[in-house]
């Protein structure tokens, strides 16, 4: 596992703008702490359909990527 401030270096060097690197960082901690595990019952409401889940979302856009 690589720690916060080594993934925002990488990613900052790796061309991802300071900010956005430190923003996605508090996606990720956020994550860790169990924030997104839950979801409001409003959002289904407001949607009008279930939610998916943001694993969901990630691994298919992960699944659509090009393999390198």
């Amino acid at each position: 596992m690589v720690d916060d401030d080594a993934w925002v270096a990488g990613a900052v060097a790796a061309g991802m703008p300071a900010p956005a690197a430190e923003f996605t960082l508090g996606m990720f901690r956020a994550s860790r702490r169990g924030e997104f595990a839950v979801t409001d019952p409003t959002l289904e409401r407001v949607i009008g359909r279930p939610a998916t889940r943001v694993a969901t979302v990630l691994e298919g856009l992960l699944a659509d990527r090009p393999v390198r």
